[in-house]
């Protein structure tokens, strides 16, 4: 269950700023807008996208054991939601459990998954807001036994000359919305994922000079609680 550090009203009060506001909704939409993005290339549409009647169990053999294979990864983002806005920053992830989201500025966000909290820290306000892991869409990318079947189910699933996407939701509440994951497949690579909230607003992140396999700092992977109210 998510657990929020102060009253909820008072902390949407307190961060006023549309800027932040944004923020704040896509960050945690994606559990993967203030950047300059107007060269951005994205990966080809969906709407080019050939559509098959079911993707094969040799398919989500590969991608499974493509996203089990990774170790490390790092690369550089670029965040866009579908109301408006960017931001762009810095992805490192281990796995299993571990992920870091290192925001460019002006924005003043974090993301950390230490292998347990999954928490977003608006640095401004200095406001740690906790979650589980599972409940993001973080989770299913760094669940130790990945499975596109198990607590998942694909919902859609399109094969370009360049691209491999796989739609997913979650079978305990297929109506709290989706992510879809995407592949370049030669060499086979995670590119970009989408989270669709039930409302229809959709945040991409897209993956760049991605690399795998190094040896990352494990104090990327920390995060001290801070609580704004707490007396020293």
């Amino acid at each position: 269950m998510t657990r929020l550090t102060q009253n909820p009203k008072t902390r949407w009060k307190t961060l006023g700023m549309k800027g932040r506001t944004f923020l704040a909704a896509s960050v945690i939409a994606t559990a993967i807008g203030l950047g300059a993005v107007t060269s951005l290339t994205l990966l080809p549409s969906t709407a080019h996208a050939q559509a098959s009647d079911q993707i094969t169990p040799e398919m989500i053999e590969k991608i499974e054991n493509y996203l089990a294979g990774i170790t490390t990864l790092k690369a550089e983002f670029v965040q866009i939601s579908s109301d408006g806005g960017a931001a762009e920053g810095d992805l490192y992830m281990e796995r299993p459990g571990k992920m870091r989201f290192e925001y460019n500025p002006p924005a003043q966000i974090l993301l950390v998954s230490t292998g347990h909290d999954f928490i977003y820290y608006d640095k401004e306000i200095n406001a740690p807001t906790y979650f589980d892991i599972d409940e993001t869409p973080a989770g299913i990318i760094l669940a130790e036994n990945i499975s596109l079947t198990d607590k998942v189910k694909i919902v859609d699933y399109r094969r370009t000359a360049e691209t491999v996407r796989v739609e997913l939701v979650r079978k305990s509440d297929p109506g709290a919305g989706s992510v879809t994951l995407v592949f370049t497949e030669k060499p086979m690579q995670l590119r970009q994922w989408s989270v669709k909230d039930p409302t229809g607003v959709e945040t991409t992140v897209t993956l760049f000079n991605t690399e795998e396999g190094m040896q990352l700092d494990p104090e990327l992977f920390k995060f001290e609680r801070i609580w704004p109210n707490q007396r020293n």
